[in-house]
C-alpha cells in the first residue's frame, strides 16, 4: 500500500518566534475559548496565542503560560521594483504594526468576527478577517511610490459591513487616509505630509468620530485632530501642542455616563500628557468659515515644520497659557468639544512607548481612572490621581534582571509596548525590546475587597503584580537546530541573534505545550551551527559554532537537570549520568565570551528595585538571559575562518539500531572557505579535546552540508562546489597499519547537482541510502554500492549510484521548482518505504514517499504538502526528526522540527496509521 493512499495527519504544535521590535506589533483580540487571545507579528507572520493552565511538579498550584496555536502567513510579496539596489538589511520585509478594527459603539460585534489590519515595512497594507474560526487575507494596498515607506502605525474603523473599511496609515511621508468598499473603488488621500508616528480613532459620546495623528518631526510636534464624517475626507480641526519630541502613542478613556472623554498621549520627551475633551451644545456658529480657517492653519503648520525656524517652540507657548483655558475647540453641528490639558505626568526616564487605561480600576484600586505606561527605561508604571490633583505612580511593574550592558539575549533593554487584559485588567503584557512578551498577573489580597477606607497606596501594596513565564523566541535568522541526541527530550536552536535556546514540552490541561526552558549560550557572535553530544553516560552536552574560528563545548548545570526532571512526565535520567559533577549555574565574565562555572570576574547582573516578584517554577526571561547559562567546558581550535556546519555521530542515530560497530563519539565541522586549502572538514574527538583528522582534497569551496550515517561508517559532505563526497571509516586494524587517519575518500560525484547543495541526510534505518537537496530545485536519492569484501578494507571499492531524482511540487518564479534547502528522513520504516521531509527556499514543507528496495521500479511520490498557514514564510534552514528512544516503542506519532530565516522554530506532530508503522 502506498503512503500516498493513506491519510497521514499533520498539525503544528509549536511556533517559537519573538515579536518584531516595533511598538505596534502586539495587540489583544476577543476569543470564544479563552476570552482574550494575544496577536503578535514575527517577521511577516501573524501569530495567535492563547493561555493554558499547567501544573509543575507535585504541587497543586497551577501556572499560566501562553502558547502560539495558530499562525497567519501572508501571501504578499515585496512591492519594490526588482531593479532597485537595496541592501539586504533594508530589503528585509516585516510587519511593523497591527491594529484591531472596531465597529462604532452603536453596533454590536461578537467575539467571532474579527478584522485585523497589518502594515509592512515596504508600505503594503493587508487585512485579516476571522469568520467561524477561519482567517482570510485581503491585500488592501501593495503599490506605494518611492519604493514604499514603512508603515509606523495604522488605525481605522469597520463600518456598515465587514467589506467597508476606513483606515489611516502613518509613515515618514505623513498620514494617509484610505477607504475600502466592496462596491466602490478605493479612495486614498493625504491628511498631512508631516512625518507621522501614531494614529488613533475615537468616537465621542455625541457620536462624532475623531482621528488623532501624532507627528514625528524634528521640531514642532503636535497632535493633529481630524473630524471624520461619512462620504467625505476627514477635515482638519486643529492641533494640540506641548510635546517636545516625537509623539509615540495614544489611549482614550470614554465616559459614556457623561460628555467627558480623556486622552493620554506619550512622547519621546519622556512625558505623558492627559487631555480632557468636554462636549457642550451651542446655539449657532459658521462651520464653513471655521473649517476654511483651520485648513489654512494646517498648510501654515506644515510649512513651519519644513522651514524649521528658530522661533519659540509650541511647548513653551503652550505652557504660558492660563490654567483652565481650552487648547482647542472642535465644532460640528450645534455642538462644540473643548479640549483642556488636564495633567502632565513625569516619572519615566526614557521615551514613552505606550499608554493604556485600566478597564476596571474600581474593583482593585477604588478609583475611576488608572493609567498604565511603558518606557524604554525598562519599567511599567501604574498612575493614579492624588487628592491634590497631581498624578503619581503607585506601582512599578518590571522584569529587569539579566546582564547589565549585555546583549539583547541576556538583558532587557526596555519595553516597547504594554497591554492590559481588556475585560477586567487581571494581567499585563510587556513587549520587551528583542521580542519577548513578559506577563504579569495581579494577585489581589482579600483585605482589599472587604476594606472601604484604604488609601490608593495601601490598595496598590496589597495588589502586587507577579511575573509569569514569558512568550519567547529568536529575533533573527534561526540558522540550525538539533534534538537532544539520547532521547529527544528537548530541542536545541541557534540563531543570528547570538543565542542558543532549549525548547521542551510541558504538560497542560489539554496537551503538551512547548516553552523555552534554558539559554545555554549568549554569545558575542552570530551562532551558525549546533550538534548534541548527549549520551547515556554523559547527558546534556552540546557543541556550537559561530562566526569565529573555534568550536565551544557546553555541559548542563544542576539547575537545568532539576528543571527538566520537574517538567518531564517520565524519568529521563540515567544512573551513570547522576555521578557526574555539575555546577549549579554558569556566569558570563565581564570581559570575554566563555561562560564560566565560577562567579569570579562575572559581569554585573541587574538587581533593580521594583522588579516584580514571581512564584513561578518555570524560568522567566530575566532568568533565561543569565541564570540558565551552561558552563563552557572546552574549546576546539583548528579552523582558520568562521564555522559553517556541525554534525556528530550520535546525532545521526535517530532510529534504534541493533549493531553499533563504531562507538566513538565524533564531531565533524566545516568552515567558510576562502580558498581550496580551507575547504576542508575536521573530525574531532571531543572527549580527548583534539582534532583527530583533517579531511582535505574533497572540496574546492565551502562545505555547506554534512551528515554521518547512523552506523558511523560514512560521512557525506557537499556544498558550493556541487560535489558530493562520501568519506568511509576504516577498521581499527587498517588505521594502525596505514596511519592514514579514520576516514578516507571512498566515492565522489562531481556536479551531483547543477547548483549549490544545501543538505544531505542518511536514511536512519538503511545506511546505504542518502538524500541530497540543492538550490537547483531537485532532490536526489543515492545508493551506496560496495563490491564484495569486508567493509572498511582499502581494496573494497565504494560507489555512489543515483536511484531517484525528483523536484518539489511547489513552484517558484517562472514556474520553476523552488530551491531545496533541507532534507531529512523520518525515523520510521513503512513497508520498505521511507518518508522524506523536504524544506524549500520559500518556507514551504513537503513530505515524499521514497522507495528503498533495490528491486522496486516505483518512483518517489508526494505524500502531502503542509498547509500554507503552518509553513514558514522564508527559507527553511534545517529540518530534524525527533529520535525514537527504543526499537520496540509503540510510536505512531512522529515529531518534526524546522527552523527558518523568518526567525521561527516550528514543531509538527504527524500521526502514522498503525498498519504502516514497522519498527
Amino acid at each position: 500500500m502506498s503512503l500516498q493512499e493513506i491519510q497521514i495527519s499533520c498539525r503544528m504544535v509549536h511556533h517559537g518566534a519573538a515579536a518584531n521590535s516595533s511598538p505596534k506589533a502586539v495587540i489583544c483580540i476577543p476569543s470564544e475559548q479563552s476570552g482574550t487571545d494575544i496577536v503578535y507579528a514575527s517577521h511577516s507572520i501573524v501569530n495567535v496565542a492563547s493561555s493554558k493552565r499547567l501544573q509543575v511538579g507535585e504541587t497543586n498550584k497551577q501556572e499560566s503560560i501562553w502558547n502560539v496555536y495558530e499562525t497567519l502567513r501572508t501571501e504578499t510579496r515585496t512591492s519594490a521594483p526588482q531593479n532597485t539596489a537595496v541592501s539586504t538589511v533594508t530589503a528585509k520585509r516585516i510587519i511593523t504594526c497591527i491594529s484591531l478594527l472596531n465597529h462604532p459603539p452603536s453596533r454590536e460585534n461578537g467575539n467571532e468576527n474579527v478584522i485585523l489590519v497589518c502594515g509592512f515595512s515596504d508600505g503594503t497594507i493587508t487585512s485579516w478577517s476571522r469568520k467561524q474560526s477561519r482567517w482570510t487575507e485581503k491585500v488592501l494596498l501593495s503599490d506605494f511610490t518611492e519604493y514604499g515607506r514603512s508603515v509606523t502605525d495604522i488605525g481605522g474603523l469597520n463600518l456598515e459591513s465587514n467589506e467597508s473599511l476606513v483606515l489611516v496609515s502613518c509613515s515618514s511621508g505623513g498620514a494617509e487616509y484610505h477607504e475600502f468598499d466592496k462596491e466602490c473603488p478605493p479612495v486614498h488621500d493625504a491628511l498631512t505630509h508631516i512625518p507621522a508616528n501614531a494614529v488613533k480613532f475615537h468616537t465621542l459620546a455625541s457620536g462624532q468620530i475623531l482621528i488623532l495623528v501624532g507627528t514625528a518631526a524634528p521640531r514642532h510636534n503636535k497632535i493633529l485632530v481630524f473630524l471624520y464624517t461619512k462620504s467625505q475626507k476627514p477635515h482638519y480641526c486643529g492641533c494640540l501642542t506641548g510635546h517636545e519630541d516625537w509623539i509615540t502613542c495614544f489611549a482614550w478613556y470614554a465616559s459614556y455616563a457623561s460628555s467627558t472623554d480623556y486622552l493620554a498621549s506619550g512622547s519621546q520627551d519622556s512625558k505623558i500628557r492627559l487631555w480632557k475633551f468636554e462636549t457642550t451644545t451651542m446655539k449657532t456658529h459658521s462651520s464653513d468659515t471655521i473649517n476654511l480657517k483651520l485648513e489654512e492653519n494646517m498648510i501654515e503648520e506644515e510649512k513651519m515644520i519644513e522651514d524649521d525656524d528658530d522661533e519659540d517652540s509650541d511647548g513653551d507657548l503652550d505652557d504660558r497659557r492660563q490654567e483652565g483655558e481650552a487648547r482647542l475647540e472642535i465644532f460640528y453641528g450645534n455642538s462644540v468639544t473643548a479640549v483642556f490639558l488636564e495633567a502632565l505626568l513625569v516619572g519615566h526616564e526614557e521615551r514613552i512607548t505606550s499608554v493604556s487605561w485600566h478597564p476596571d480600576p474600581k474593583a482593585v484600586y477604588g478609583q475611576d481612572l488608572i493609567l498604565i505606561s511603558s518606557s524604554m527605561d525598562r519599567c511599567i508604571l501604574i498612575w493614579s490621581e492624588h487628592e491634590s490633583g497631581i498624578w503619581t505612580p503607585i506601582s512599578r511593574v518590571g522584569s529587569a534582571g539579566g546582564i547589565l550592558g549585555g546583549s539583547v539575549g541576556s538583558s532587557l533593554l526596555g519595553f516597547l509596548n504594554t497591554i492590559i487584559e481588556p475585560n477586567h485588567g487581571t494581567w499585563l503584557l510587556g513587549h520587551g525590546y528583542g521580542g519577548a512578551l513578559h506577563f504579569f498577573s495581579c494577585e489581589q489580597s482579600p483585605d482589599v475587597q472587604t476594606s472601604t477606607n484604604m488609601t490608593i497606596e495601601e490598595r496598590a501594596a496589597l495588589s502586587p503584580w507577579k511575573a509569569l513565564p514569558c512568550l519567547t523566541g529568536h529575533f533573527d535568522v534561526v540558522t540550525d537546530l538539533c534534538w537532544e541526541a539520547d532521547s529527544g527530550c528537548y530541542l536545541l536552536t541557534v540563531s543570528n541573534d547570538q543565542t542558543c535556546r532549549v525548547w521542551a514540552p510541558v504538560p497542560t490541561e489539554s496537551e503538551h505545550a512547548w516553552i523555552e526552558i534554558a539559554r545555554p549560550q549568549v554569545h558575542g557572535y552570530n551562532l551558525s551551527a549546533i550538534t548534541s553530544l548527549s549520551t547515556s553516560k554523559h547527558l546534556h552536552m552540546l557543541v556550537s559554532g559561530a562566526d569565529e574560528k573555534e568550536l565551544r563545548v557546553f555541559d548542563a548545570t544542576v539547575s537545568f537537570t532539576r528543571l527538566l526532571s520537574l517538567i518531564s512526565a517520565e524519568d529521563i535520567s540515567h544512573s551513570s549520568d547522576e555521578s557526574l559533577e555539575r555546577v549549579e549555574r554558569a556566569y558570563i565574565p565581564s570581559l570575554g565570551l566563555s561562560n564560566k562555572a565560577t562567579a569570579a570576574d562575572r559581569a554585573e547582573e541587574d538587581a533593580s528595585a521594583g522588579v516584580s516578584e514571581s512564584h513561578s517554577r518555570l524560568p522567566l526571561e530575566r532568568d533565561l538571559g543569565s541564570e540558565s547559562l551552561w558552563p563552557e567546558v572546552r574549546k576546539l581550535y583548528g579552523h582558520t575562518s568562521e564555522l559553517a556546519r556541525l554534525t556528530s555521530t550520535i546525532q545521526a542515530r535517530t532510529y534504534p539500531s541493533q549493531v553499533q560497530e563504531f562507538s566513538e563519539l565524533l564531531v565533524a565541522s566545516s568552515a567558510k572557505a576562502r580558498d581550496v586549502d580551507t575547504a576542508c572538514i575536521r573530525i574531532w574527538d571531543v572527549e580527548q579535546n583534539r582534532c583527530v583528522q583533517v579531511l582535505a582534497g574533497g572540496h574546492r569551496s565551502t562545505v555547506a552540508a554534512l551528515a554521518f550515517s547512523p552506523d558511523g561508517r560514512y560521512l557525506a559532505s557537499s556544498g558550493k562546489d556541487r560535489r558530493l563526497c562520501l568519506w568511509e571509516r576504516m577498521t581499527p586494524k587498517i588505521e594502525l597499519s596505514t596511519c592514514g587517519g579514520m576516514f578516507t575518500l571512498a566515492a565522489a560525484a562531481d556536479s551531483a547537482h547543477k547548483r549549490i547543495v544545501w543538505s544531505v541526510h542518511f536514511c536512519p534505518f538503511d545506511p546505504s541510502i542518502l538524500a541530497s537537496g540543492s538550490r537547483d530545485g531537485s532532490v536526489k536519492i543515492w545508493k551506496l554500492v560496495k563490491q564484495s569484501g569486508d567493509p572498511g578494507e582499502l581494496d573494497v571499492a565504494t560507489s555512489l549510484s543515483e536511484i531517484h531524482h525528483f523536484s518539489p511540487n511547489c513552484k517558484g518564479l517562472n514556474n520553476k521548482p523552488e530551491s531545496v534547502t533541507s532534507v531529512s528522513f523520518a525515523p520510521s520504516k513503512m513497508q520498505d518505504q521511507g518518508l522524506l521531509a523536504v524544506g524549500l527556499d520559500n518556507g514551504s514543507l513537503e513530505m515524499w514517499e521514497i522507495p528503498l528496495a533495490s528491486n522496486q521500479d516505483h518512483k518517489p511520490k508526494l505524500v502531502s504538502c503542509f498547509p500554507p498557514e503552518q509553513c514558514h514564510i522564508a527559507t527553511v534552514t534545517k529540518l530534524a526528526w525527533q529520535p525514537m528512544r527504543t526499537r520496540h516503542q509503540v510510536k505512531r506519532k512522529l515529531t518534526l522540527a524546522s527552523c527558518s530565516s523568518d526567525h521561527g522554530c516550528r514543531i509538527y506532530e504527524m500521526t502514522i496509521p498503525q498498519a504502516l508503522d514497522q519498527h
